[in-house]
């Protein structure tokens, strides 16, 4: 089920699920960013081996990008160890009961960005 602005979303997977309300959605980050982000996945995953080049890598295409904001959000998600699956559609969620965040029982953002996939709307 996709989410649009004004929903009321809930992280599904969390234990504390939280409450809350989209306010902006970006259907393609790389097109915001103005990034080419399948030649930027390529040159990561060559890059994995070595910390440093990949990040000096990371703030090259940051600086360089037409939305610096969008490119850093692109980078916190994408090209990491632990995201199997790249992800492209964000949502800005503002939260009136934070959901859980590991192994702490909520998040202290009140207004953050998720992947798109992270979030459910509430029924």
């Amino acid at each position: 089920m996709t989410v649009t602005v004004g929903d009321l979303v809930c992280m599904y997977r969390r234990k504390n699920k939280g409450l809350g309300l989209i306010l902006e959605k970006i259907d393609d980050i790389s097109e915001s960013a103005g990034i080419d982000s399948s030649a930027i996945l390529t040159d990561l995953n060559d890059l994995k081996e070595n910390w440093f080049e990949k990040n000096q890598y990371k703030k090259r295409v940051v600086e360089e990008a037409a939305d610096k904001t969008a490119a850093a959000l692109f980078f916190s998600f994408n090209g990491q160890s632990w995201c199997s699956k790249p992800k492209y559609k964000f949502v800005r969620v503002q939260w009136f009961k934070s959901p859980s965040n590991y192994e702490n029982t909520q998040t202290s953002e009140e207004i953050a960005w998720y992947p798109a996939d992270w979030i459910r709307k509430i029924k």
